[in-house]
């Protein structure tokens, strides 16, 4: 995972490969441990502190993919903010709406796969992912109250998402396959780095923090499902065509489903304990449809005159929405 040292010359105080490997020896495990130990309360890992140099340790993978998440979704949200692009799927995957896009966007977008199957296929991996790991976990993670009430929220979610969300779609447009497949792989790199975490690598006391996490994460999740429910009554049978959503958290923001999911994975870390995988799925998820939230306020001001204009973006009551 990092560049290897030189063999060693045997004069361990004028031999710089030594020194080099003496320092990565210390530095490396301590920045993975401090990552896991800046929260609040960290959760007990098994094994030790979450090892980045031993390469043999299935928690230096653990470890890369949190990295590599973090980086690359941070990437993601400047280039969805100051470059002014939205993902091309949903309202943006409209013949109106790639007229306007650069050469990337409409590549991206030339291919469409039927949404509901689009919706099964990218968010199955977690499901997978938690029946996997659960069957390969450790007795101690297993047996842990706090570890099974985080599992819980997690599967709890993508069973809505993967078997629920899709069958209640109606009208909804095609995604294209490349926005697929890169959920997909998202969606597996995550589900594995979640449940292998809860299933193996950390127990979980169930205490007030979890109580707490979780009621954060409820709230998020109703707001989710409630928001869901009122874009995909907008329309009467036989409508088309985009009509302002009202009602529920919709009368604050723009983005009230957006905000439930970043409520839900909010809370989760915190139900975490801010352990690295449940810390980074919040920031990643924040970092993808937080933007998303804003591209979506901007373009009802756009098609509508009559938009309320004391509505948010995605915070509420937030003034520079």
């Amino acid at each position: 995972f990092a560049p290897q040292p030189g063999p060693c010359c045997g004069r361990a105080a004028e031999c710089r490969n030594h020194r080099v490997q003496a320092a990565m020896t210390e530095a490396l495990p301590a920045a993975a441990s401090a990552w896991e130990s800046w929260a609040w309360c960290a959760p007990k890992t098994i094994g030790g502190a979450w090892s980045f140099n031993c390469v043999k340790d299935e928690r230096a993978i653990i470890w890369c993919v949190c990295a590599g998440l973090l980086v690359s979704f941070l990437a993601t949200v400047v280039l969805l903010v100051f470059g002014n692009i939205a993902a091309p799927y949903g309202r943006y995957n409209q013949a109106s709406e790639k007229a306007g896009q650069g050469f990337v966007m409409r590549q991206l977008s030339k291919v469409d796969v039927p949404v509901k199957v689009a919706w099964v296929v990218q968010e199955c991996p977690t499901l997978i992912a938690a029946a996997a790991c659960w069957a390969a976990g450790a007795p101690e993670c297993l047996g842990s109250a706090g570890n099974r009430l985080a599992l819980f929220c997690f599967t709890a979610h993508y069973f809505n998402r993967t078997i629920i969300y899709p069958m209640l779609l109606k009208g909804s447009k095609p995604i294209p396959l490349s926005v697929m497949l890169m959920a997909f792989m998202f969606c597996a790199m995550n589900g594995y780095i979640q449940c292998r975490t809860l299933t193996r690598y950390v127990v979980i006391e169930l205490d007030a923090q979890c109580i707490a996490g979780s009621l954060v994460w409820i709230a998020g999740l109703c707001i989710n499902i409630d928001s869901d429910h009122r874009l995909r009554n907008l329309r009467k049978p036989g409508e088309t065509g985009y009509k302002i959503p009202s009602g529920g958290m919709f009368e604050y923001v723009s983005g009230a489903n957006f905000l439930g999911e970043i409520i839900e994975w909010i809370g989760y870390a915190v139900v975490m304990k801010g352990a690295m995988a449940g810390a980074t799925f919040a920031f990643c998820t924040a970092c993808n449809i937080g933007p998303r939230a804003l591209a979506h306020h901007a373009w009802y001001k756009t098609k509508f005159e009559n938009y309320p204009k004391h509505r948010a973006a995605l915070v509420p009551f937030w003034p520079f929405g």
